[in-house]
């Protein structure tokens, strides 16, 4: 469960961290499946009753705590993730994550989350949103976002509708946003294929940076987007 071969194989994941297993624990019981703590450490928050419970040896666990926190970390059941037809509208705000790396992917669900997306399309170039890296960077949102499969970032339909950001783009700050519409983010260094559809925009920056971290420059647009079509309330979308 420490890489994506390993989670695809056991349909279950690594979530590592005492804040985030203790929220998992708490907002998602059903997914949780084991805990695994240091022998002779106290577990600083209830076990449901379903949830075993294993305390391993110092060296022994110290092989599982990947980012060396100390804490228990908790294994969860993977959700299966449908399909998504792009050749539908968008409904509200999507992302479609082409991204590589892991913290990456975890970041970027985390400001879905923050941003009150409808769902991130997971490309077939993304890495798995259920790696350890990606839960600890998504700080918990991996379990609360719509996440659902899209095709590759080199087969995505001539009819959709979706933006994307691009040094040779319009204005970022003077498009108007569709309510309903896609957000295309590049892969890390190799940015963007061919694409014969599609709204490209520019972040406004200075001639001495070449190009933005890709979860920086989908941030930003996603800002753009709810400038225009704000959060009536957190975490009720207009």
């Amino acid at each position: 469960m420490q890489d994506a071969r390993g989670i695809e194989r056991f349909q279950q994941c690594l979530v590592v961290g005492r804040t985030v297993v203790g929220e998992t624990l708490a907002q998602r019981p059903a997914q949780c499946l084991e805990l695994i703590h240091r022998a002779r450490t106290s577990v600083p928050f209830p076990i449901p009753s379903h949830v075993k419970a294993y305390a391993l040896t110092t060296p022994l666990f110290e092989k599982i705590d990947l980012f060396g926190t100390g804490a228990p970390v908790l294994v969860c059941q993977v959700p299966p993730f449908p399909s998504a037809d792009l050749g539908t509208r968008p409904r509200g705000l999507e992302i479609l994550c082409p991204l590589g790396d892991p913290a990456n992917v975890g970041a970027l669900i985390r400001t879905a989350a923050a941003m009150g997306a409808e769902r991130v399309i997971l490309l077939k170039e993304s890495a798995h949103p259920y790696h350890p890296k990606a839960i600890r960077a998504a700080s918990g949102m991996t379990f609360t976002v719509s996440l659902v499969q899209g095709p590759s970032i080199r087969d995505l339909p001539e009819t959709a509708t979706w933006v994307t950001l691009d040094t040779e783009g319009e204005s970022l700050p003077a498009f108007q946003w569709p309510k309903d519409i896609r957000l295309l983010v590049g892969e890390e260094g190799p940015g963007l294929p061919p694409l014969p559809s599609g709204t490209r925009l520019a972040v406004p920056m200075t001639d001495s940076v070449e190009s933005l971290n890709a979860v920086v420059a989908a941030g930003m647009a996603l800002y753009a987007y709810r400038v225009q079509h704000p959060l009536t309330n957190r975490g009720l979308r207009s």
